[in-house]
């Protein structure tokens, strides 16, 4: 987990929220003070493994558009609900740092996906779906 956006001017209540985003599963939201505690310096030194990533050439549609909830449902049967090995190709890497909503803050590294046993990329698929 990390803090993306504290009260500003200090906490002054157990109740003030934090802005948080979830590294491994890559969603965001707020949490009281109360609910925050402070990670063992021990396991604060090693670096995250998960990086926030984008799908390169492409333009996703959000759930609002159309074909987003389909595009969703394809990637995520293609990706979580599948025992499908797929290999990341980075094609560039991102560092301008910016916040993007549901993805907290920091490099992205942009990433053709492919299955092992496939010729075409995921990326490529979703286009055609």
């Amino acid at each position: 987990m990390k803090i993306v956006n504290a009260p500003r001017g200090g906490v002054e209540s157990p109740r003030d929220k934090f802005e948080v985003f979830y590294i491994d599963y890559g969603n965001q939201e707020e949490v009281p003070y109360s609910h925050i505690r402070p990670l063992d310096p021990s396991v604060s030194a090693a670096p995250g493994l998960a990086q926030l990533c984008s799908l390169a050439y492409i333009k996703v549609p959000s759930l609002e558009d159309d074909c987003g909830p389909e595009a969703a449902q394809y990637f995520s049967d293609n990706t979580l609900n599948s025992s499908k090995e797929l290999r990341a190709k980075v094609e560039e890497r991102d560092a301008s740092g910016g916040k993007v909503k549901g993805q907290g803050t920091g490099p992205v590294v942009v990433v053709t996906l492919v299955a092992v046993d496939s010729e075409i990329s995921l990326n490529a698929a979703l286009v055609q779906v």
